[in-house]
């Protein structure tokens, strides 16, 4: 989805596109792709390290994009059923994931030195394009698949099916109805802590399930006209306060507990950011970027693909002989990786992601059901 279509201010008929939120996703994807860009060589980790952009939060934009998914869903699905959801989602999202896993999986065969931390096994890629989380040994038994940006997919699938259950309810009641399911299943692994929970299961017991209901919290604020007379300059600064925690992330006292510790740095502030940036378009003061725009659009791309350009990056670097460990040819490889980056994204998403959506919205539209005929 390029862009959403927002109701006019009071109910009007406008066709806005929210490019705030375009934004936003294409920064989230900057974030996490600077984010492995400064591990790709040990030699400048420690240059990295004591310089603003290590210091800074960047995985947190993992968190924008899950409230921007609460978002998107609740505005662009409000007259939709359960299986046209599924099947939308799928079309979406399945594509560039399978081919890109595929990909790993084939170069991980032919040349396994390149990928060093890649524990193939048949249940393994299996799991893994089937979204179902396991503990990779590749990497320390943490919860991700082979493509490993993909495992906020795995939380996203699981939010979807979420989701097309609440397509089942009125509109009006979709909202508390999800946050009173996200908060049980957030609670219960607490509430019962005798059983043996296995770890795939509480993979999903994340505050970051909070973080899509957020996501329509906000939503519905919008649809309600309930952000129109928001101050800009109240919006501006709600934005701000939450991308300066959020990239901070300030440590609070240890005797908090940790599902309490991230809603509170990291949870609420990549709400805040969405809720402020929403309610600055809707008072006219998002202005046009194209290119900004572009990447927005182009970000689920950008996701999938930087670490397979940034492999790229790291080998290009080092066969010109500039892997020297200072200050400028640090910087110059950050600047290097992103473009890298970029130019990865354009291939990815014009070749890949878009053709594939385009064949299979043209193959999918038949399948829609056909509205009532008036007799």
């Amino acid at each position: 989805m390029s862009s959403i279509a927002s109701p006019a201010p009071h109910g009007g008929a406008s066709r806005t596109p929210l490019s705030g939120i375009q934004y936003l996703r294409a920064i989230a994807a900057i974030m996490v792709a600077c984010y492995h860009a400064l591990a790709q060589l040990p030699e400048y980790e420690p240059i990295f390290r004591g310089s603003l952009l290590g210091r800074l939060n960047l995985p947190a934009g993992v968190d924008v994009f899950f409230v921007i998914s609460g978002f998107i869903m609740l505005v662009a699905n409000r007259r939709t059923g359960p299986g046209q959801f599924l099947l939308r989602r799928v079309i979406r999202v399945v594509p560039l994931y399978w081919v890109l896993t595929l990909a790993l999986v084939l170069i991980a065969l032919v040349r396994p030195e390149l990928f060093r931390t890649t524990v193939l096994g048949t249940s393994y890629v299996l799991r893994s394009l089937l979204f179902i989380p396991y503990a990779n040994p590749g990497h320390d038994g943490d919860i991700v698949p082979l493509l490993v940006p993909g495992w906020s997919l795995n939380f996203e699938m699981f939010f979807y099916l979420l989701f097309a259950l609440l397509l089942l309810l009125p509109g009006r009641r979709r909202v508390a109805a999800a946050g009173l399911l996200f908060v049980t299943l957030l609670l219960t692994p607490a509430l019962f802590p005798g059983l043996a929970w296995p770890r795939e299961v509480l993979f999903y017991a994340s505050p970051r399930l909070l973080e899509f209901w957020l996501g329509m919290v906000i939503a519905q604020a919008m649809l309600e006209a309930r952000l129109d007379a928001v101050p800009a300059v109240l919006a501006a600064g709600v934005a701000a306060l939450g991308a300066a925690i959020l990239l901070a992330a300030p440590e609070l006292p240890a005797a908090l507990p940790a599902g309490l510790n991230m809603t509170l740095v990291v949870v609420l502030p990549a709400a805040a950011v969405i809720l402020g940036v929403v309610a600055l378009e809707r008072q006219g003061q998002i202005r046009d970027i194209g290119w900004l725009h572009w990447l927005g659009d182009a970000s689920y791309s950008m996701y999938l693909s930087h670490i397979f350009s940034l492999g790229v990056a790291r080998f290009a670097w080092l066969k010109l002989g500039l892997g020297k460990a200072d200050l400028l040819h640090a910087g110059g490889f950050a600047a290097f990786a992103l473009a890298c980056v970029v130019a990865g994204t354009w291939v990815c998403y014009s070749w890949i992601e878009a053709p594939a959506a385009r064949l299979l919205q043209g193959w999918a539209r038949p399948l829609r059901p056909r509205p009532a005929i008036a007799s």
